[in-house]
């Protein structure tokens, strides 16, 4: 993958992490019935990323050793 693609899906990332925050905020302080949701999306968002990261790495290696 090349430098520039990895720097953009990073920003996006970031972006998508900070509207998920926001969000959760904004439901938080309106008092809307989404706040819970969004609460177990900020939960398992970060953790899904990570999982993903982690297989593609993994792949990478494997794919490597072949």
């Amino acid at each position: 993958m090349k430098p520039m693609t990895k720097q953009v899906l990073a920003l996006l990332l970031i972006l998508s992490l900070i509207a998920v925050v926001g969000l959760t905020l904004y439901f938080a302080v309106t008092g809307s019935d989404y706040f819970w949701g969004m609460m177990v999306l900020m939960f398992f968002y970060p953790i899904f990323l990570w999982t993903m990261s982690f297989l593609y790495k993994w792949s990478k290696n494997n794919h490597k050793k072949s």
